[in-house]
């Protein structure tokens, strides 16, 4: 649910910027990354290693109202489906009690023991389900305490995956069970929920190791970064369906939306991602984080001609003076969007999913409301492709303690009730609570949260444990589903995938994250013009020399192990 509408919602995702992924992660599959139709995406998927759970949509969930295309789409739901249908025909749980490790993104939720809501999961489940709930600044500390012991919790959730955890694989293989004989191929059809995650998030995820499944994936939508606008804004004085013919139109278009004296700009930004200049380097023709050739070898974006004519086109564009003077000092992406749903700035560079859903409603709830609508990408030359670096495909994974095979079997049952559909009895209860106590539902049969809702559903974190594969719904604003899914139609066709995805890095993992934030900042200097273009070079072998190089050679090798 999110604070800002009582109805319903994808729940909130904060999109890291750590481990070997750059503040743009994407990706669908370890291959050489290039823009590919859903087609070749698909086919790529159905040549995939027996060990990945065979994929099979969810037979019981609603028919939409915009149907997905693809593993790579999502169902839109202009309303919430009527007449919920039950999901799981079996309890999963034998009496016991289960306990989950994991890192909440939302507040505390009500106690168990005040909780109808929970208690009623619990019976459904037939178990104690209880949390071990971290707070995101003690997660890390906390997760590598817990690994170093040998008093583990049932189920530990992962956040971001295999990547920016030291030692996180020989944990998984000594202490956590081998899901394999349970989920590979189609011995995953035991757990049609779990089996209906597509491929891609257990690949991304890295849940897939040398052979082994050791953790089941929570699932996110393939669209990455984009840009929105203010439409009131932007319709008005460019034209509702007007794209950038080029990059020198791009640079007009910010001029011309671009009004400093009466306290309007552009663009903004935040500190961290350098003036945006991967989005740029879509446009461009740049790789995805990392390019693989045919013999294995890796290339990262930033050490390609593509991403240093995105950094001097950046350069470029911060010198025609666009960009809001907070950019420099907005320490978060947070900070950028209160310029942008106050007027201050007209378009803006953010992410598919909650980051648009939120100024979006924030736009909307306003004396003066306006909608925040997707600015279609643009090739810097007539000639050049267009690209779109597809978003990672998965928020976190969670991993099963070693136990018997009856007791994790017990577990993946309980997975694969929380990974109910969108539209089952079980999804309703997960996300809305008990009707009357938590929510109501409205004339078109949404379900309204009543005050209470959000604490006693919403909040309690069934979600970062495991969840249904994401949908486009959102009532509460006009057009949502439709709106979303025009977009993915026109941003997943050309998607460009990142091959690190799913593959362990030691050294990225342990020196990759400084060393990454430290680009970046160099970077933003140079794009300023507080340093010379001519650094460019100089900056990505202090990358190199940082931990690049030996980052590069981790990722070939395990490259090639999964290749072989």
């Amino acid at each position: 649910m999110s604070g800002n509408s009582p109805h319903l919602s994808r729940r909130t995702f904060v999109r890291s910027t750590l481990g070997l992924a750059p503040l743009l992660l994407a990706a669908c599959s370890q291959v050489a990354p290039a823009t590919r139709t859903p087609t070749a995406v698909a086919q790529a998927s159905a040549a995939t290693s027996a060990i990945f759970p065979t994929y099979q949509p969810a037979a019981n969930r609603p028919a939409a109202d915009f149907a997905s295309a693809g593993p790579l789409y999502e169902d839109g739901y202009n309303n919430y489906p009527t007449n919920p249908v039950r999901s799981i025909s079996r309890t999963p749980g034998s009496g016991g009690s289960v306990t989950a490790f994991v890192q909440p993104l939302q507040p505390p939720p009500t106690p168990l023991e005040n909780n109808p809501a929970w208690q009623e999961v619990n019976r459904q489940l037939g178990a104690q389900f209880n949390f071990n709930m971290v707070p995101v600044a003690d997660y890390r500390a906390k997760l590598t305490t817990l690994m170093a012991g040998s008093d583990l919790p049932d189920l530990i959730n992962v956040f971001r995956g295999i990547n920016g955890i030291a030692n996180l694989p020989p944990f998984l293989s000594a202490q956590c069970a081998d899901l394999s004989p349970y989920l590979a191929g189609d011995a995953s059809k035991d757990y049609p929920n779990l089996a209906a995650i597509p491929t891609f998030a257990w690949r991304n995820s890295g849940s897939v190791i040398d052979g082994h499944i050791y953790m089941v994936p929570v699932e996110r939508y393939a669209p990455g970064t984009l840009m929105l606008k203010n439409a009131s804004i932007y319709d008005t004085e460019i034209g509702a369906n007007y794209v950038a013919k080029d990059g020198d139109d791009f640079k007009r278009i910010l001029q011309q939306l671009n009004r400093p004296a009466e306290g309007r700009y552009a663009t903004g930004a935040y500190q961290g991602v350098a003036f945006n200049v991967d989005y740029y380097a879509a446009a461009f023709g740049a790789p995805n984080n990392w390019r693989v050739d045919s013999s294995g070898t890796f290339t990262r974006m930033w050490e390609t001609a593509e991403y240093k004519a995105a950094a001097a086109y950046a350069r470029e564009v911060v010198a025609l003076g666009v960009y809001h003077p907070n950019t420099l000092t907005n320490a978060s992406i947070k900070q950028g969007e209160t310029d942008f749903v106050g007027g201050k700035i007209a378009v803006f560079i953010s992410s598919f999913g909650n980051p648009w859903n939120d100024v979006w409603r924030q736009a909307r709830s306003l004396a003066q409301p306006f909608d925040i609508l997707f600015v279609p990408p643009f090739a810097t030359t007539s000639a050049s492709k267009l690209g779109h670096f597809y978003n990672v495909g998965f928020q976190s994974a969670t991993a099963l303690k070693k136990a018997a095979p009856d007791r994790v079997k017990e577990l993946l049952g309980i997975l694969d009730y929380l990974a109910a559909p969108f539209g089952s009895q079980e999804d309703l209860l997960l996300t809305a609570g008990i009707p009357g106590a938590d929510y109501a539902l409205d004339g078109s049969g949404n379900p309204v949260l009543t005050d209470r809702g959000n604490a006693d559903a919403g909040q309690v974190p069934w979600k970062y444990v495991m969840q249904r594969p994401q949908v486009m719904y959102l009532p509460d604003i006009p057009n949502y589903a439709k709106t979303l899914y025009d977009v993915e139609h026109t941003l997943i066709p050309i998607g460009v995938e990142d091959p690190s995805l799913g593959l362990y890095s030691p050294t990225g993992s342990a020196k990759g994250v400084t060393a990454d934030l430290t680009w970046y900042e160099n970077l933003a200097d140079v794009i300023a013009g507080r340093r010379p273009m001519s650094d460019y070079d100089g900056l990505v072998s202090d990358w190199q020399n940082a931990a690049g190089n030996q980052v590069r050679n981790e990722l070939q090798q395990a490259y090639a192990r999964g290749h072989a």
